[in-house]
């Protein structure tokens, strides 16, 4: 055959192959909806004969109201004769429903009339379940945050609300979806401009964490404003969490003023309100917290934090305390194993001073324990995320799924037999999760070719680090999971992809990852080989320590496996 018949004829082979493959539903129609063809998937879908179905009307199998809504699809079709694409549920032969995504084209001949119509059908349910439990996880996100006592808000770069919980809604009587978009000043207070030393403001301009005590109005605010940076280093938006201290420092006042009508007033609180001496020992302690300790309070007097807890614990304190007594206010958290559970609080020391030196101390504890459940409840949210877009490929791929959780196993274990902190364990184990989503955007064909791949095909399958790393860099995981992606198949000699980077270019997460993807690869079973066995991946890893991949990588690989590891 000629290069020009061959040519000639592959259309049509395309064709054959789009319309013979099985997660293709289509079919072609007249404007009444009458069928005129139909493929092999779209018959068995709804579980008829594909000569059964000629001369039918497919709008036969849509229930009354979706059926409206395609017909004025028709109509609208006919009119601008463009391509309509709807999603709708549809019931297949085994009574399950499916979302399918219909794209619907009319067809045209010579003169520009239209026709017949076209339609081809995706199976989307899937992807549908996905989003419906990214949107769940949201949702659970709100609830939790609605439902502590802390006013929490999401400012934008420039300072304007973004979203606020219900309490800081509630606190100046408007609603969350009245404060979007709004300036907090102007919100709160009616001013043109920021307060003066606002948390946020600084927050934005100097890129770090402000833990700041304001007075605005008389009120006085314990506010914490988190910068949120995205992959690429870009504020994004800062995170306000504030609660009302004035109360707390009116008790202050009163304690010095009268320590008997102090102490009525606060033998009531859960919070803790203590003294203590310049030398840091403790002269008085209030509250109905020590219910919830294994402390008896009067046990605690004149005693120092060394003298009551360990050395560990004790630090915090001791060194909290002497900045205190040398005149500057000072915050921390403590925690405690109460008598039901862990109790954590946040302390406020402020220093007394008489005649212009100080003389003690003053602290009041705030319990904080659902806040800090609420943050790691944001951590787990987000961990939830990752493991989610790692599932996603199993819509695609389950060999490469499964591959990359294999990989993350076998990693791990390598990262924390080197004693890589946790940070790092972190960035290792979910950019192995998420190693290989790049391969998301790679026609399943190709990945589950059973023969040699052509130059092409090699190509796109070389691009999978850095369509990964697209995928990924705009997602703040507070660790660099998406340069580790697209280094993963880098190699020390500078014969990896997709850029040639050599052993110092290359970070050591990405060098951990490199192995253990190899180990994996070479001794699992993939569609267009049977595995080679562990042996094979051992030799592989040898053979090329120092050259492909790192030599202590591989020493404790290879001890991993001699002791009898397995996927």
């Amino acid at each position: 055959m000629s290069l020009s018949e061959r040519s000639q004829k592959r259309p049509d082979e395309l064709y054959d192959s789009l319309v013979n493959h099985p997660d293709l539903l289509i079919c072609r129609w007249l404007e009444d909806t009458t069928l005129t063809f139909v493929n092999d998937a779209y018959a068995k879908f709804y579980g008829y004969k594909k000569e059964d179905l000629l001369g039918s009307k497919w709008i036969g199998f849509l229930s009354d109201h979706i059926s409206t809504e395609v017909q004025k699809d028709i109509r609208l079709s006919r009119e601008e004769g463009g391509v309509i694409q709807r999603e709708d549920p549809q019931k297949a032969s085994d009574g399950t429903i499916h979302w399918l995504r219909w794209y619907n084209q009319p067809i045209f001949d010579e003169s520009g009339e239209i026709v017949e119509f076209q339609s081809v059908a995706i199976d989307v349910t899937s992807q549908k379940e996905a989003q419906e439990k990214l949107r769940t996880k949201s949702k659970e996100m709100n609830l939790i945050l609605d439902n502590i006592e802390e006013l929490i808000a999401f400012h934008n770069p420039d300072m304007s609300l973004l979203w606020v919980n219900r309490a800081y809604a509630r606190a100046i009587n408007k609603t969350k979806e009245e404060l979007r978009g709004k300036m907090c000043y102007e919100a709160w207070y009616g001013l043109p401009k920021p307060c003066d030393d606002c948390p946020v403001k600084r927050a934005i301009e100097e890129r770090r964490v402000i833990a700041e005590e304001v007075t605005v109005n008389g009120r006085i605010w314990q506010i914490k404003a988190y910068p949120v940076f995205n992959s690429s280093g870009e504020l994004v938006g800062v995170v306000d969490l504030s609660f009302d201290s004035t109360d707390e420092r009116m008790l202050t006042a009163r304690l010095r003023e009268s320590e008997e009508r102090f102490r009525k007033l606060v033998e009531s609180t859960d919070d803790i309100v203590f003294e203590l001496d310049v030398e840091g020992r403790l002269t008085s302690i209030f509250g109905k917290w020590s219910e919830k300790a294994a402390f008896v309070s009067k046990d605690l007097l004149g005693k120092t934090a060394d003298e009551i807890l360990s050395p560990e614990e004790a630090a915090v304190h001791i060194e909290q305390a002497a900045r205190a007594a040398k005149g500057a206010s000072t915050s921390y958290e403590w925690s405690f194993n109460g008598v039901d559970s862990e109790h954590v609080y946040n302390i406020l020391l402020s220093p007394i001073s008489e005649e212009g030196s100080v003389t003690g101390v003053v602290g009041i504890g705030r319990e904080i324990t659902k806040l800090k459940e609420t943050e790691r409840a944001l951590v787990e949210t987000r961990d939830q995320l990752i493991l989610s877009m790692s599932r996603l490929l199993r819509i695609k791929d389950p060999y490469t799924a499964y591959h990359q959780e294999r990989v993350e196993k076998l990693a791990s274990l390598i990262a924390k037999r080197m004693g890589l902190s946790d940070e790092r364990l972190r960035t290792v184990k979910f950019a192995s999760l998420l190693h290989d989503i790049g391969k998301i955007a790679i026609p399943a064909d190709i990945l589950n070719k059973p023969g040699k791949l052509n130059p092409i095909e090699l190509g796109l399958i070389r691009q999978h680090p850095r369509s990964g790393y697209e995928i990924l860099k705009d997602i703040d995981f507070g660790i660099p999971v998406s340069e580790t992606v697209l280094q993963h198949h880098e190699r020390l000699d500078g014969s990896g992809y997709p850029g040639g980077l050599r052993r110092e270019e290359i970070s050591f997460e990405a060098m951990i990852i490199a192995v253990a993807d190899v180990v994996e690869a070479i001794s699992s079973h993939r569609p267009y080989r049977a595995a080679l066995g562990i042996d094979e991946a051992v030799s592989e890893i040898k053979t090329k320590s120092g050259i492909l991949y790192d030599e202590d990588v591989v020493k404790v690989c290879l001890e991993i496996l001699q002791s009898g590891f397995s996927f």
